[in-house]
This record gives structure tokens, sequence and C-alpha cells, in this order.
């Protein structure tokens, strides 16, 4: 078994679909997973897209063009669900595809003439950016898109690409989480071994994540890596690959005991960071 220490991730990124055929529009879309229940018009959460030309030094709030926000402020989600948040065409690979709007979407905007939630523009060609050889990313965070600051820590974060290039600023930029992929203590993105970066989604590719969390431990015991299906055009095709265990089974509390001691690593890397 593997211990990946992490800060306690409520809401992990299992999936999305970043670049559909033809236009992008408003056929973008992520996919998360719950590792607890959650009423998110009790507990408010926000997701932030990054289209990165040039990051700027204000990483996750940008706006305009390049970061784009996300509020989720109503329905619910049980632990080990996946839910939606994207443009409002809700369908599978885009135009022509499978209507997924009966699924569970907790937010979605017509990205195409509506500014974002707290920040960010419109944008008739979409809001998510392709990666390439500038990363592009994905923020989850607890509380409002409007309510974040250039240090805001997110809850779970992802960066996909053929090369960090100018997701990286000179000074400031996107600020991470410690998670299965980075260190937050090693700065923010492209610093560090903060260079982590899921596949370079080609045109009709979903990006499928793979991994376990345990939330015993809040931990990932096997790290999230990425996958490519190419051109989804089932539900199964875009099923999570993410696993959450809850529970230790008899004989596995070495996991929750390796737990306690990720908390304590991490207190430690804070403590040093400061």
């Amino acid at each position: 078994m593997i211990l990946v220490c992490g800060a306690n991730a409520q809401i992990a990124i299992s999936g999305y679909l970043a670049n559909p055929p033809s236009t992008d529009g408003n056929n973008e879309y992520l996919q998360l997973v719950a590792t607890q229940d959650i009423d998110f018009s009790i507990n408010n959460y926000s997701v932030v897209w990054a289209n990165n030309g040039t990051a700027t030094s204000n990483g996750w709030i940008a706006g305009g063009a390049i970061t784009y926000g996300f509020n989720l402020t109503t329905g619910t989600v049980a632990r080990g669900s996946v839910f939606y948040v994207g443009g409002s065409g809700k369908l599978i690979n885009g135009a022509g595809t499978l209507d997924i709007s009966g699924q569970n979407w907790i937010r979605s905007i017509d990205v195409a003439t509506v500014a974002g939630d707290g920040f960010g523009t419109a944008a008739s060609a979409g809001v998510f950016g392709n990666g390439g050889s500038n990363a592009d990313g994905i923020g989850v965070f607890a509380g409002l898109a409007g309510s974040l600051t250039a240090s805001t820590v997110p809850v779970d974060a992802v960066f996909f690409g053929s090369a960090v290039g100018t997701a990286k600023p000179a000074t400031g930029g996107y600020v991470l989480p410690t998670n299965d992929l980075y260190n937050n203590a090693q700065g923010t993105f492209g610093n560090g071994t903060n260079t982590t970066l899921l596949p370079d989604p080609t045109s009709g590719a979903y990006t499928k994540l793979t991994g376990t969390y345990d939330v015993g431990s809040s931990s990932w015991t096997t790290a999230r890596v990425g996958s490519i299906v190419s051109n989804p055009a089932a539900l199964s095709d875009i099923a999570t690959g993410i696993t959450v265990s809850a529970v230790p089974e008899p004989g596995q509390w070495s996991v929750v005991i390796g737990g306690l001691l990720c908390a304590l690593i991490v207190m430690r890397r804070r403590k040093r960071a400061a």
C-alpha cells in the first residue's frame, strides 16, 4: 500500500471534457466525486477553470479570459457519487452525442453569453483551456468564487497539457493543495516538484482519472493517473475511476495510523513554509 499524504479533500476531480469536437462552447464539462455527503445549500463550494494564455500573479482569481468561476450553492451529493459542473450543453461529447442532462448537474452556465460566478468573461468558443504547451488547470474551493483571494488554497486541483509554459508567471500564480499530485509547501504550480501534468487532451477526448481516496486517513492510497477516452458515447465511457474508501477493513487500521502521521507531516510542512 502506498500512502500519499494530503489535506482532507471533500471533493475530488475525477474527469473532464476540455476539448469537445468542433466548437467547445457550452459542451465543456467537469466530473467530480464527493468524499462525504454534501448539501451545497449549506456548505458552498466553487470550481475555477483556467484557460492560460499567460497566467497572472493572481492565479485562480485572474478572471477575464484566463479564469472562470462556478459557484456550487444548490443540490446534494452522496459520498462516493459523482456530479457535474460545466456549460449548458450537457452532452457527452458535443453536438449530436448522448444527452447527459439527467445526471447530477450541480452547476451549469451558458458560458457563451454569461459571465462566470465571481469572475471570468463569457466566450463563445468556451472558457476551458485545451492544454498544450501552456498548461491549463482546474481548482475546487470551499466557499464562493467571489470570496477567493490569490492565496486561497484549493480543496483539490489538477493541471493538464504538454508543458508548464506560461501557466507559471514570474511571481505568484496558482496556489496548490497538498494532494496526490502536488505539495503546497513547494510553492505555486510550476515551482519545485509542482509540475505534474495530466494528459494533453486531443479533440473529442475525455480525460478519465483513476485512483483511491481513503476518507478514514484523509489521504490518497493510490495516486491519480489520467487516461484518454476517445470519443465517449455512453455513460460507461465516463464512469468514474476514483474509488472512495471510508471505513478501514479488518487488518487495515495501519491506514488510519498512516493518516495521523500524514497530518503531522503536513503540519510540519506548513510550519517550515511559514
